[in-house]
């Protein structure tokens, strides 16, 4: 699927991809497309993103807490990736650690080129319960 750039993934955005996978057999050729060195670290990348949006998902069902910004996810997935390094052998973790700087510089990047008016992911009436329920 090819996207223009407000449509894609933030992900796609830090990579310079032009195009999202839209599933997890798409996610291995686009990963390696986009990302040709590396491949021993490319499952981390995509457990790291998939655990967080979990951990999201359930602190958004459970506890009605809601990601303000998709880079949340990143951020958070930058930090596992961060302290899962050391379970790779020696030689790996500095890669993986330059690699997670990179991610996080061109996340920031990306951020600061978006209009603020899509950096809303929230329905206004979401945004005014949970500022109530944060009254309470």
């Amino acid at each position: 699927m090819t996207c223009g750039p407000s449509h894609l993934g933030f992900v796609a955005l830090c990579l310079g991809a032009n195009n999202i996978p839209g599933n997890v057999l798409q996610y291995h050729a686009w990963i390696n497309k986009w990302l040709p060195e590396g491949s021993a670290v490319h499952h981390l990348g995509f457990a790291a993103i998939c655990w967080e949006i979990w951990k999201c998902r359930n602190k958004a069902c459970f506890d009605k807490k809601l990601i303000k910004h998709p880079s949340e996810i990143i951020f958070h997935a930058c930090s596992f990736m961060t302290y899962w390094a050391g379970l790779y052998p020696p030689e790996i973790p500095g890669k993986l650690l330059d690699g997670v700087k990179t991610l996080l510089a061109c996340m920031q990047k990306a951020m600061a080129q978006q209009p603020t008016s899509t950096l809303r992911i929230l329905p206004a009436a979401m945004d005014e319960d949970q500022d109530e329920e944060a009254d309470e």
